[in-house]
């Protein structure tokens, strides 16, 4: 009871009513015990009274003060309460007292600590904020170039998907993609595709570098991810000028002007499980610009453009293999119904020609049908030649492992089987030759005779292929006596003579045609 009471009508009175409270109470108890008890006069209770008075006014004024000053730290702290992190809003320093003064100073070294607390908090907030909408950022990226390349069978498209889906969440002064043109062949690294930022200090090349050929000096590099199956991180490429012009110098690959201006650069594999089907390679003008989250983001990109072109290559793999299927079925149709039809007719022809040479014996008369007995004889060869260059066509396994000199063959008898070009030929057995070179000779050699079928008006031609006795290569050569032409100028819509130029140049060929009006026309090859 005595608690409540306290609660009540002192605890919750201001600081100087209870100075004043307590300093008086007991002076006025001590003051009626002096006078009614101890009988003492009127002037010393007077003079305790006045003594008691004074204290208590003074120890008022002292509460005043320090109810003051704890007021002004409620209000200030209040104050703080409501005002941001950033504001510089900081209590008052009290000076009433040593113990306010520490009071107050310990209390604005915990609003100091709680604020750069708080400017922490809110920049870690910031922080993992912006990371987590990069993060968002990516994952879109990564689920659109997901879609996107699911929509692609194309390698090419395929390709550009990917560098342009990383041009979105990465900034880059170019990127390009490397991969072998025949791997199981050991073929050569070639561009499959590239992009360049329009801001980039990096030369813009002046033609298409798409096809051409990696340089000797990231030829190493390509290697080394080959074989590792892991990406590369250089982010301080450091080149001296010395070395830098001789690089210049001794590098005649035109790719190597991507990477004039590169300061930092990563490649990552382009994988399916333990193949590697290229190589993805991001080149930037900054120093120490890929770090831990751009090595994870082009590690995530590199893994789904592998898993695309795996897939793109299933799908082209089961193209050609119904494309294979459906050329042998029409070349055993083809087999077992027109040929045996032409075969037969050219039986027939053969027979009427022998009987009507009879007939001539008899009748003179009868040459007219010889001729044309004769001429029926020619175009049914002609056409049974035709049928077997067909089907031969049909089959292209026949034509990857058949030597030169039979694949040559084939197209000779072709158009000696017209009857109107008398065709004669040397050809070498010997074949040292890669089957991708064979094929690109054979082509050059059947378009070479369609043109003097079609076009010379020749009556003889002549083809010759040659192989040296020790080493590979050889020379071929291919003549007739036909009308000729103009080799400089090429009629609109004709692009036999193009083609048999850019196949010899692309099997490293040297290539030259002499022609002339009523001079007929020869072409010499040379392959060492």
């Amino acid at each position: 009871m005595w608690a409540r009471l306290r609660r009540r009508h002192f605890d919750s009175r201001p600081l100087a009513w209870q100075f004043a409270a307590v300093l008086l109470l007991p002076a006025l108890l001590a003051a009626a015990g002096l006078r009614w008890g101890l009988q003492v006069s009127g002037g010393l209770v007077g003079a305790v009274l006045v003594t008691a008075a004074l204290c208590a006014a003074v120890s008022a004024a002292l509460a005043h003060r320090v109810g003051q000053s704890i007021r002004q730290l409620t209000a200030a702290t209040q104050q703080v309460r409501r005002s941001a992190a950033v504001d510089d809003t900081n209590l008052p320093l009290q000076t009433g007292s040593a113990e306010l003064q520490r009071a107050s100073a310990g209390l604005r070294r915990l609003i100091e600590v709680w604020r750069r607390r708080h400017r922490d908090l809110l920049a870690q907030t910031e922080s993992l904020g912006q990371r987590l909408a990069l993060r968002t950022h990516e994952l879109s990226t990564l689920q659109d170039l997901s879609i996107g390349l699911a929509s692609k069978t194309e390698l090419h498209e395929l390709i550009a998907e990917a560098l342009g889906a990383l041009e979105q969440t990465m900034a880059y002064s170019s990127a390009s993609v490397w991969s072998r043109t025949a791997r199981d062949e050991g073929g050569q690294v070639v561009l499959m595709g590239y992009r360049q930022h329009e801001d980039s200090d990096a030369p813009v090349p002046s033609e298409d570098l798409t096809g051409m050929r990696l340089s000797r000096a990231n030829l190493q590099h390509y290697e080394h991810i080959e074989r590792d199956c892991a990406p590369i991180v250089e982010n301080h490429v450091r080149q001296s000028l010395l070395s830098w012009l001789w690089s210049w110098l001794s590098d005649d690959a035109r790719t190597s002007g991507l990477y004039r201006s590169t300061k930092a650069w990563m490649a990552v594999p382009l994988q399916s499980r333990e193949s590697v089907l290229g190589v993805l390679r991001v080149d930037h003008e900054e120093p120490d610009f890929f770090d831990e989250e751009r090595v994870r983001l082009l590690t995530a990109v590199g893994s789904q453009t592998g898993l695309a072109m795996r897939h793109a290559q299933l799908l082209s793999q089961q193209r050609d293999q119904a494309i294979v299927a459906e050329r042998n079925r029409i070349a055993r149709d083809l087999h077992d119904a027109v040929s045996q039809t032409l075969f037969a007719a050219n039986v027939i022809a053969g027979t009427l020609g022998r009987l009507a040479e009879r007939l001539v014996r008899i009748d003179p008369s009868a040459s007219a049908l010889q001729q044309q007995a004769e001429a029926l004889e020619r175009l049914n060869k002609g056409a049974l030649s035709e049928m077997r260059l067909l089907m031969f066509e049909l089959r292209p396994d026949a034509l990857q492992h058949l030597p030169l000199a039979e694949l040559l063959q084939h197209a000779i008898d072709a158009l000696a089987g017209r009857g109107d070009i008398e065709v004669s030929h040397r050809l070498a057995r010997e074949d040292r030759l890669p089957s991708a070179i064979r094929i690109h000779l054979y082509r050059i050699v059947q378009e070479a005779l369609s043109n003097i079928g079609r076009h010379s008006g020749a009556s003889h031609a002549v083809i010759e292929w040659i192989v040296p006795e020790h080493g590979v290569g050889g020379r071929l050569r291919i003549a007739d006596d036909g009308h000729g032409f103009d080799p400089g100028v090429s009629p609109p819509g004709h692009f036999g003579l193009r083609n048999m130029a850019e196949r010899a140049a692309e099997i490293g060929a040297t290539w030259h045609i002499t022609s002339g009006p009523d001079e007929g026309t020869e072409i010499r090859l040379e392959l060492t």
